[in-house]
């Protein structure tokens, strides 16, 4: 079976190319090449975007899942233009951590059989449980044990070649037996929910730490007497930051700020998106809590933000709007987050089909995922 998608224009590894058709495979770019003719087209073509960040959204609660109900979401997040996803199971009982990641090990050998669609399942990101009391954000302190090696492996046991990256706090004690369990099993260690100093921050990324969670939430905030462990992240050209891009978590002035400092191939553009996420306006119980989504972000009660209010393709048009040109949104919400994880993506002949198209006005109008074509009803995907 061939499928053959047409881009106006093409964003591959060097640069865009103009008027292109891709011949896809049983599931991969066979060819690359100029032309006209094909079964779709679309204005702007892109890497699939790919969120390394995600706890749910239209409703499904990666924290409470089933099988049914996360494929229904993935397929959700493919018709949205999302093509790949760690679902992101955070601090909460141990044995709920582990079911989460049961669920999410059963999807992937579904779509891994060809039983099952939607975006593609490529691992987990775990988000805690070791991370810092001080700065808790929206999780809850009694679910937050002391780091040992012997919990981490507990956590981890039967899943350690599905967990991809895990978000703990290194100036914790105990940390350093954390990360030594990440380093044994492959496993990338991001710092985040973190009150390090700028001194313990240099540290944790000297001995392996690659990225911070969510840059600027839930963190150790700047100062000019007390930089702290964010500003030892921006000042080191190696670490990856992921960013929030619902222009709520994040300032649009922070957001350049990272922009100045780090590299387009350093920012991660993440959702962090909730089961709220995506649903109208109103009062919804999220794992137990009460959220209110007002305008599209979403609150706990006492006016605390919880996860974020967009998936990819909104957070890629907020960049846009500030100025930052659509080959640094996209690559940001596409390859970084794969190259930080050693995991393959992008527009390539040989490489699987994972493409995100968009109309002329940076909406998402349908996704490639291997032989697929997902697309929302009255999309524009024009054959």
């Amino acid at each position: 079976m061939k499928l053959l998608i047409g881009a106006h224009r093409l964003l591959t590894s060097e640069g865009w190319k103009n008027g292109c058709v891709l011949e896809i495979e049983d599931g991969r770019i066979s060819r690359i090449a100029s032309g006209t003719v094909c079964d779709h087209r679309a204005e702007l073509i892109s890497p699939g975007l790919f969120d390394p960040h995600i706890h749910g959204g239209n409703g499904f609660d990666i924290m409470e899942p089933t099988v049914e109900g996360m494929e229904a979401w993935l397929l959700e997040l493919a018709k949205a233009g999302v093509t790949a996803v760690l679902p992101s199971p955070y601090t909460a009982p141990m044995e709920t951590m582990r079911n989460s990641l049961s669920v999410l090990s059963q999807v992937m050998e579904r779509q891994a059989r060809g039983e099952s669609g939607g975006a593609q399942v490529l691992g987990a990101h775990l988000e805690g449980p070791f991370i810092s009391k001080n700065r808790l954000g929206a999780m809850e302190e009694r679910f937050v044990p002391e780091p040992s090696a012997k919990t981490c492996r507990q956590l981890l046991e039967g899943y350690e070649g599905m967990v991809k990256e895990m978000t703990f706090a290194p100036e914790v004690p105990g940390s350093e037996e954390v990360l030594g369990v990440l380093k044994e099993h492959g496993i990338r260690a991001q710092a985040g929910h973190c009150d390090a100093t700028f001194e313990e921050g240099e540290a944790a990324f000297e001995k392996g730490v690659g990225s911070v969670c969510h840059f600027f939430n839930a963190a150790r905030p700047i100062h000019h007497r007390d930089p702290g462990f964010l500003s030892a992240a921006l000042v080191n050209p190696e670490i990856y930051c992921e960013m929030i891009g619902d222009l709520v978590h994040l300032h649009p002035g922070a957001i350049r700020l990272i922009w100045q400092c780090k590299a387009p191939e350093k920012i991660m553009l993440i959702s962090d998106a909730v089961s709220t996420t995506n649903l109208p306006d109103g009062v919804y119980v999220d794992n137990g809590l009460t959220v209110e989504v007002r305008n599209g972000a979403s609150f706990v009660q006492g006016g605390g933000l919880t996860g974020g209010g967009t998936y990819l393709p909104g957070a890629v048009r907020n960049l846009v709007s500030l100025g930052i040109s659509e080959e640094n949104a996209l690559h940001a919400a596409s390859v970084t987050a794969a190259a930080w994880l050693g995991l393959p993506h992008g527009i390539q002949e040989g490489g699987k089909a994972s493409l995100t198209a968009w109309g002329p006005d940076l909406t998402a109008a349908f996704t490639v995922i291997g032989n697929e074509v997902y697309q929302k009803e009255g999309s524009a995907c024009t054959p």
